[in-house]
């Protein structure tokens, strides 16, 4: 009865250790809950969805300096952001006072025409920027200014040459204050207490020191291709600090991975695009319906994709190719996934930059999301920061309980889980594989006729590399000796091969599998 008991109380007090268990994350956030406007950092508790702490405020003065040499950045003077568009057809003007009535702060200045296509990318821009209008109807012979309640009269049997002016009215842009343009790119360096990011329309790389709280630009050094805010595509949403220690950032297109390395020496290399993998199907990674979102990193050099509409892709970092995992079920209606951080093991939490009713949990095995914080609203965030990577193994730890006054020390030693399978891996493992190492192939794509198989901690003796196509019929063969701990092997292609997906396999002289892997030709 007593051993009951004492059971008892241990299965109580680690159920409430679980629930106190906290989970916190970095944060780009708006200055208060619900609003847009991506300029504030914060540490968040995930459980509650509160500030734990504030890493950085627009509205505070802080210090900022060049990264290469710690010299103070120059403050830039505010340019004239007057721009003059030109529109043909008088008629066209309807539509500019349509706009303008929406917003009656909008005034508009016609003069001359010249161009229709114009009118559009005047409309696309009215609707981007915080534009004000002036407006002036031009006849013949004749000038008339109107204000900003007086309708638009047109005369369409007479050409009349329109031009409109439109400023901003706003505060022009300031592009050496920090977070100029808003943020969604976030990663946390642990190693040197830094947090990465990048302005959404600036192409430059930053950091925060959490040690000083001094922010940092790559001033000089190019960071991806973006040329404003209208330049979506290049718009860099994504970016992590990888396992192997370095920071990845993806463009919105994913037509760019641009690496950086994080010591002292920081070094920025743009690795080129992702590549779909032959089984994505439709659901192409550079598709526009998976800008935005965010990345994470696993232990075994995997980053993993979650774009806004909720779909996850797999990328293998050697390759670069980016495997369709599937869609993230159990999210809310309207909770687009923005922000993404690892909790443990396969356990992924993401939040919404258009939802404060909560944040979620998804699993990277089901892709099965559950709610993870409490009732009230949270800070919706555009992005998600912490240095957890998946599937990374746990170092075993000392846990004091005590029941009746009795202090006992428990090892314990958090379970690791499976690493998520990408669709791609579950489509070759068509009979059971007994692996005595690790196998990767690179490049993939294969557009050269040669492929190098990379073999790590297989046992030492004689081999065969298989080419198999996609019904399993074996194309070509090598015969290989292993003796090193690891090894790589060049395996050339047939010529005239045709182009499409195969398999790569790995089989000992006692005809076990010890690896397999899909590749694409090209």
């Amino acid at each position: 009865m007593k051993q009951t008991l004492l059971l008892v109380a241990a299965m109580a007090l680690v159920s409430v250790i679980n629930a106190q268990k906290k989970i916190t994350a970095y944060a780009i956030t708006a200055i208060q809950k619900g609003q847009s406007g991506w300029s504030e950092v914060r540490l968040v508790d995930i459980v509650t969805g509160d500030e734990v702490k504030s890493i950085y405020q627009s509205a505070k003065d802080v210090e900022v300096l060049n990264a290469r040499t710690g010299k103070p950045v120059v403050k830039k003077a505010l340019a004239d952001n007057t721009q003059v568009y030109t529109i043909r057809h008088p008629e066209k003007m309807k539509e500019i006072q349509k706009m303008r009535e929406l917003d009656k702060t909008r005034e508009v200045q016609v003069d001359r025409a010249r161009d229709v296509q114009l009118q559009q990318d005047l409309s696309r821009k009215i609707n981007e920027e915080n534009l004000v209008i002036t407006q002036v109807n031009t006849n013949v012979n004749t000038n008339v200014n109107t204000n900003v309640n007086t309708n638009i009269n047109t005369n369409n049997n007479v050409n009349v040459n329109k031009t409109v002016i439109v400023r901003s009215m706003g505060k022009p842009i300031q592009s050496d204050r920090p977070f100029a343009t808003n943020s969604a790119a976030l990663a946390y360096d642990k190693k040197h207490e830094r947090l990465y990011y990048t302005p959404m329309n600036i192409a430059q790389l930053r950091y925060i020191d959490l040690k000083t709280g001094k922010v940092y630009y790559f001033e000089d050094d190019q960071f991806g291709l973006v040329k404003g805010r209208g330049d979506v595509h290049n718009q860099i949403t994504r970016m992590v600090i990888a396992s192997d220690g370095n920071g990845y950032a993806i463009t919105n297109d994913a037509n760019h991975l641009i690496k950086f390395t994080t010591d002292k020496k920081a070094v920025i290399t743009d690795l080129g695009p992702l590549t779909d993998d032959a089984s994505n199907g439709s659901y192409s990674v550079h598709s526009s319906g998976r800008f935005g979102g965010d990345v994470i990193a696993d232990a075994n050099k995997n980053l993993y994709l979650i774009g806004a509409d909720r779909t996850v892709y797999k990328i293998n970092l050697e390759s670069r190719v980016a495997s369709y995992m599937g869609s993230i079920k159990g999210l809310p209606k309207g909770f687009s996934t923005n922000g993404a951080v690892v909790e443990e093991g396969a356990k992924v939490i993401v939040t919404s930059s258009t939802s404060t009713v909560g944040y979620y949990r998804f699993d990277l095995n089901s892709l099965q999301a559950e709610k993870v914080s409490g009732g009230g609203i949270v800070f919706n965030a555009s992005d998600l920061a912490n240095g957890t990577l998946a599937f990374e193994k746990t170092k075993k730890k000392k846990k004091e309980r005590k029941i009746n006054n009795v202090t006992d020390v428990v090892a314990t030693e958090s379970p690791v889980e499976k690493e998520a399978p990408s669709k791609a891996q579950k489509s070759v493992r068509t009979q059971p594989q007994e692996l005595a190492g690790t196998m990767s192939v690179y490049p993939n794509p294969v557009m050269g006729g040669l492929v190098k198989v990379s073999l790590a901690n297989q046992l030492p003796g004689r081999y065969q590399i298989q080419l198999l196509d996609i019904v399993g019929q074996v194309v070509s063969t090598k015969n290989i000796t292993i003796n090193n701990k690891t090894q790589v092997e060049e395996f050339k292609l047939p010529e005239l091969l045709a182009h499409g997906s195969y398999v790569i396999k790995v089989i000992s002289d006692d005809k076990k599998i010890t690896g397999t892997s899909k590749i694409v030709v090209q």
